[in-house]
């Protein structure tokens, strides 16, 4: 079948997600804006809000109200990822919510691989809407190592942090049990299937209620969509992260007052362990949230109890 086809020559996923775009972002006031950096070498589609405040410069007074970067997880894009936080945050944030480079609709010519370089890129986008300071930056996995090093390479642009399920101490050696598993041998096997049988072998341990049954035809049109495209890149990605490479140096320290972490009780890609860690690392300041029956996306699990933590930490410093 060609790309984003499925039963009927009809694609169910892209149907889905045109129906996300029409329904939820765009109701709750975003638009789909491609943002060029890096002199036009880097391309960024990016969900932004359709007025922005004269000069730029966000505030947390009653004028202006703050914003809030939501970076999506290694899986599909920023439009999958945060479908359901559109409409709690919208009303009280300028939200903004991108796709990372080589996921959606970004892209770029240029060379670079590491979450260092998504950071930049995010920040160049964010100066090219003309967003120059106190964002607070709620990353999901790859997402949350890249709000990481914006927050620690941008620290007077970068406010506050949310990391959600981001295993920023993860080792070479952390995935090996989940990987031995399925008989991988990397990680990009498992996140970035070629086929049914791989979708449901990621589908099975990605979240707390299992899917058992995924119809052939519905995994061919999810793997066309959302995995097919640039997916050489995204073995790069994954070959080239800093996060869990061997021989790195340790990690920096955060000089962000708050921060706040997120995570699944039965999360099996990244083990409540790593949460522990990364809570250590930032310091007795940051709270570490654990949220009872998800797996890795708890603001897709359970988005109601997600929505409100995270709702209660952007409040209680606006």
């Amino acid at each position: 079948m060609g790309k984003g086809t499925s039963c009927f020559g009809l694609s169910m996923v892209a149907m889905k997600m045109s129906y996300v775009k029409q329904q939820q972002f765009r109701a709750h006031g975003l638009r789909s804006e491609l943002v060029k950096v890096d002199d036009g070498a880097t391309v960024i589609r990016c969900w932004v809000p359709w007025q922005q405040p004269e000069g730029g410069v966000w505030s947390a007074g009653v004028a202006d109200k703050p914003a809030v970067l939501f970076l999506h997880d290694f899986v599909a894009d920023g439009t999958v990822n945060w479908e359901k936080q559109i409409g709690a945050f919208t009303k009280e944030f300028n939200v903004y919510v991108p796709d990372l480079v080589f996921f959606g609709g970004s892209e770029t010519r240029k060379e670079e691989r590491t979450e260092a370089f998504q950071a930049h890129c995010m920040v160049k986008m964010l100066h090219a809407l003309e967003v120059y300071n106190e964002v607070t930056v709620v990353g999901a996995g790859y997402g949350g190592a890249v709000a990481f090093w914006m927050a620690h390479l941008y620290p007077k642009l970068i406010e506050r942090v949310v990391f959600v399920a981001t295993g920023m101490h993860m080792t070479p050696t952390s995935q090996k049990p989940l990987l031995a598993e399925f008989e991988y041998d990397h990680i990009s096997e498992l996140l970035l299937p070629t086929t049914a049988k791989g979708l449901r072998n990621f589908a099975s341990v990605a979240t707390y209620k299992r899917v058992h049954r995924l119809p052939k035809f519905m995994c061919t049109d999810i793997l066309d969509v959302f995995f097919d495209e640039h997916r050489y890149e995204k073995v790069e990605l994954l070959s080239k992260m800093v996060t869990g490479s061997r021989g790195e140096p340790p990690l920096p320290l955060l000089t962000q007052e708050k921060s706040l972490i997120i995570w699944g009780a039965e999360d099996q890609i990244t083990s409540l362990d790593l949460g522990l860690k990364l809570k250590l690392h930032l310091g007795n300041s940051t709270n570490l949230v654990v949220m009872n029956k998800c797996g890795h996306f708890p603001q897709i699990e359970n988005p109601g109890s997600f929505n409100r933590i995270l709702s209660n930490f952007l409040k209680s410093s606006t």
